[in-house]
């Protein structure tokens, strides 16, 4: 099953006339095909549901046991993005009670649990991206995910809970250093109570309240956990919408303050480019992608500074990180030579830009010694 998988993934991403299937197109050539060599029976409707329609409202396929539905399956046309259609998707699904609920253009795949708590974002728990992605970063996971058995045997319902799970606990351990962080600068009543116990314990006096806040003031500095690490746990609607942020320092300087200074140059903007190559350390790397570039700087660090090269993992944007040892924090991870360390691909070519920036500044290299060749 598995190589029949990863030879059928190998012959869409060699399909020249893919990138003009319709809805339909893709429903038939692609996710069909895909949920046989599953080990669906696709022309048994009470194992594969075609259009299943409640209250008004259609998604493509249920998939069921027993005429029960287990999973939601609703399938846009090739390269259609998918945002738009995860409230509305998620929500019905809710509804209907199904156990999984999967939105897909044939290429990216979104696993939802629909027993989590929260809100149709917080339900989200696994991505999938055919074209961007190994199959061996995947392939086990999809089994386990909408194999007909492991549905059956209620064996996929544990699967995505123990990724929802992982993903939760990991996110969690994210913003530990975050709640350390506040709780120093801004120590709660409980928090200054118990230091005021333990101090008595120690030389029998009851230290006053006012007393330990200006201590933990004085210490905040050394208290505090710099370079706290942003979640990547997140719903790919909210990491795909997060803003472009410049390598440059944003202008901040008022105008009546320091009117003889002009604010430098926006960067150049490389959105609708295609690289060539790039040039860094006196070397030239051709490469066909933008993130290839980003991936062969990631190669090259973890080479040659394996000994400290796990900062990287501190390197994010506001909203995201670009780095992480867990696959399933990271939306189309790539990992990267030599390392447990994976990197963010689905950026676009000024996030990608602005990550080599970091990356080389980190390492210490200045930005402008990485020359960029498009057309």
């Amino acid at each position: 099953m598995k190589k029949q998988i990863e030879s059928f993934i190998d012959d869409l991403k060699s399909n020249k006339k893919i990138s003009s299937f319709d809805e339909a197109s893709t429903k038939q050539a692609v996710v069909l095909r895909l949920l046989s060599y599953l080990g669906w029976d696709i022309f048994n409707v009470e194992e594969v549901y075609p259009n299943y329609t409640a209250n008004s409202v259609t998604v493509s396929f249920a998939l069921r046991v027993k005429n029960t539905n287990k999973v939601f399956l609703e399938v846009k046309k090739i390269h259609e993005k998918l945002d738009n259609h995860q409230k509305q998707f998620v929500n019905f699904a809710s509804r209907e009670g199904v156990d999984l609920a999967v939105l897909t253009n044939g290429i990216i795949w979104w696993f939802y649990l629909i027993s989590a708590k929260g809100n149709w974002q917080q339900k989200w728990f696994y991505s999938i991206d055919f074209f961007k992605q190994k199959p061996d970063a995947f392939i086990s996971q999809l089994l386990d995910l909408l194999t007909n058995t492991k549905i059956v045997k209620g064996q996929a319902l544990k699967t995505a809970k123990a990724l929802y799970q992982s993903k939760m606990q990991k996110m969690a351990a994210d913003f530990l250093p975050e709640a350390w962080n506040q709780i120093i600068s801004q120590p709660s009543k409980i928090f200054v109570e118990l230091l005021s116990e333990h101090t008595e314990k120690l030389c029998g006096y009851k230290v006053d309240s006012n007393f330990i806040e200006k201590f933990l003031n004085q210490h905040l500095d050394k208290c505090l956990i710099k370079n706290v690490p942003i979640s990547g746990a997140i719903p790919p609607n909210a990491v795909m919408e997060s803003e472009i942020v410049d390598l440059d320092e944003e202008w901040s300087s008022k105008a009546n303050e320091a009117p003889q200074v002009q604010p430098p140059p926006k960067p150049e903007s490389y959105a609708e480019k295609t690289i060539k190559s790039f040039t860094f350390n006196g070397h030239t790397y051709p490469v066909r992608q933008w993130e290839d570039m980003l991936t062969t700087l990631c190669d090259h660090f973890a080479s040659t500074r394996a000994k400290n090269f796990e900062k990287v993992l501190w390197i994010s944007n506001d909203q995201k990180p670009y780095f992480s040892r867990y696959s399933d924090q990271l939306r189309i991870p790539e990992k990267i030579k030599r390392t447990d360390i994976y990197v963010e691909t689905k950026l676009k070519p000024d996030e990608i830009v602005k990550a080599a920036g970091k990356l080389l500044m980190e390492f210490g290299y200045s930005k402008d010694e990485l020359i960029i060749n498009t057309q």
